[in-house]
């Protein structure tokens, strides 16, 4: 299998890791050289296994880190994707959204996706919402209608579900069921990130969520949410992306 070209044979199996942070991110520690940062943290994918990673860090996108990321991750065969992890004013704190952006967004030198951010948090400094506590001005309808707005492939996974600040912790079952049933969340939430409890009658669990989506559950997946390269490790019982994730995220690339 070529690095630089890891499907010349076809499909293969790549594992992903759809939350990633890095030093452009305020909870991100790195004490080593500058220089070295971008070497050392590709490093740390591919001893990981990661085949696949999504750049996502707190309401801030950072293009020039990206860029040097996603060329020296390409020498190893290793794809980055353009991501942003965006609190969401929405449920009791905020809920931390996964914003995966196709290249389009980065087309022809334009940057689309700092352009969204500066319309979430407008009237807002980037001192004040570039952390994992910052909350953007709309909820989660409102997002993805302004993210629709500019016409570019994009889908959504919602972060550390059962955590603070995550879709289950942070909405009640009655929002549930609505976002649940509305078309903007069906098209564009693909995932669930973190999924620990099955079935436990006194909070919300796998099972009972699944019952209020019913056939519109998405996959369930992982993401390291490192804040040090050494936390750059999916946990072992990975459970992948079922076929329509796949399929687009294969776009993607």
């Amino acid at each position: 299998m070529s690095k630089s070209n890891p499907f010349e044979h076809g499909s293969v199996w790549v594992r992903g890791d759809f939350h990633l942070h890095t030093k452009a991110d305020k909870e991100f520690r790195y004490d080593g050289d500058d220089n070295a940062f971008v070497g050392e943290y590709i490093d740390r994918l591919e001893t990981a296994g990661v085949g696949l990673g999504v750049i996502t860090n707190h309401n801030k996108f950072d293009v020039g880190e990206f860029k040097a990321l996603r060329k020296a991750a390409r020498k190893r065969g290793i794809g980055l994707l353009p991501g942003v992890e965006l609190s969401v004013n929405d449920g009791a704190n905020g809920v931390h959204t996964l914003v995966v952006f196709s290249d389009d967004w980065l087309k022809d030198g334009n940057d689309y996706i700092n352009q969204f951010l500066n319309v979430a948090f407008t009237g807002k400094t980037p001192d004040q919402y570039e952390q994992e506590n910052g909350r953007s001005n709309d909820n989660l309808l409102t997002t993805l209608n302004k993210l629709e707005q500019y016409n570019k492939d994009f889908f959504i996974i919602f972060a550390h579900v059962e955590a603070p600040s995550g879709l289950w912790n942070e909405i009640d079952g009655g929002r549930m069921q609505e976002l649940a049933d509305d078309p903007l969340i069906q098209k564009y939430c693909l995932g669930f990130q973190k999924v620990r409890t099955h079935d436990k009658p006194d909070k919300k669990c796998r099972r009972k969520v699944q019952q209020w989506w019913g056939s519109n559950y998405p996959a369930e997946l992982e993401g390291s949410d490192p804040k040090v390269l050494d936390e750059v490790v999916i946990p072992p019982f990975l459970t992948g992306f079922k076929s329509r994730p796949q399929a687009i995220v294969a776009n993607f690339c």
